[in-house]
């Protein structure tokens, strides 16, 4: 029979695979049952990865309000408990959030405090040098847009140092898009020219999540509109609405419709970014369908297993 610690983690494993996988309901269910049992054993550590895992999905949804209370809620746990070096993995999920609504100097705040927290008590807790690598690369991208260039160069360049040093792949295309980003608002596009082939074969790291995906794309299709080469930005938009098409992913076709109009605004194409608002329009009816027929699924099924707990005579 399986230990409570196995269970535990078999619903967190599971929780992260689904947020990865973009199926964050879900994982949400399984990360709450992980919580509640590390919880109850009292694993402190466990309970922290469990609501950065929480963090992250409810990120994911945009469900900000929710984000801050369990990254408060975090945060005072670590305390109450004398935790020290896990701080900064909420400092970064409250960093996204900012970067993600666009108050970049926020964002600088709560970045610098990931990092300051990890330089500082880094080593009284699990973490990892990919930590170290976003800490610098939230930075590197919030700087670029407050137009500070040599401050984003700076932790571009540690991002970078910290990749290497570790061998660390699945953050390739965000390094890639940060440094085109950079070099194109220092004035060397040909910077940008000479790595293309990088930034337009682009993949999706199974280690990333599809919010962190959508932002590089984001950033690429900026920078590939200010060197007016709106029809590779056209390109990104339709590469992410082709995978969203094969995996039948309501959520990512979303996000492409978001990139369409993203790349006809700033391309001026009038006719064509109304038509891409009706697209999104439309990715967000069949999104609200979605999840009300999970959320209907649910209540069936929780009914069901209620029903089946009765006895016959309360029946």
């Amino acid at each position: 029979m399986a230990s409570s610690e196995q269970i535990a983690r078999e619903y967190y494993d599971k929780g992260m695979e689904l947020i990865h996988s973009t199926n964050v309901e879900l994982a949400i269910d399984n990360l709450n049952m992980a919580l509640s049992i590390y919880e109850e054993l009292d694993d402190a550590i466990s309970y922290i990865w469990t609501m950065r895992g929480l963090a992250i999905a409810y990120g994911i949804l945009g469900y900000d309000s929710k984000v801050l209370q369990k990254c408060l809620n975090a945060l005072n746990y670590a305390d109450k408990k004398g935790i020290q070096g896990a701080k900064h993995l909420f400092y970064t999920t409250i960093c996204d959030r900012y970067m993600s609504l666009g108050d970049y100097d926020s964002a600088i705040n709560y970045g610098k405090m990931a990092l300051q927290d990890l330089e500082d008590h880094g080593t009284d807790f699990p973490n990892e040098p990919h930590s170290y690598m976003v800490a610098c690369m939230n930075l590197a991208y919030s700087y670029l847009h407050i137009r500070r260039y040599p401050d984003a160069e700076n932790y571009l360049k540690r991002a970078r140092e910290i990749a290497k040093k570790n061998d660390m792949h699945h953050h390739d295309l965000s390094l890639s898009v940060l440094s085109a980003n950079l070099h194109f608002h220092i004035g060397d596009e040909q910077y940008v020219y000479d790595h293309i082939d990088e930034l337009v074969t682009f993949i999706k790291s199974s280690r990333i999540t599809i919010q962190d995906y959508i932002q590089d794309l984001r950033l690429l299709i900026e920078t590939f509109c200010g060197m007016k080469e709106f029809a590779k930005a056209e390109a990104v938009a339709t590469s992410l609405e082709s995978s969203a098409t094969i995996s039948n992913d309501v959520h990512m076709k979303l996000a492409a419709a978001q990139l369409y109009m993203m790349v006809y605004k700033l391309s001026g194409e009038t006719e064509k970014y109304h038509n891409s608002c009706v697209k999104f329009a439309e990715g967000t009816i069949a999104v609200k369908e979605a999840e009300a027929a999970e959320h209907l699924l649910e209540m069936d099924t929780a009914i069901a297993l209620s029903i089946a707990d009765t006895p016959l005579d309360l029946l």
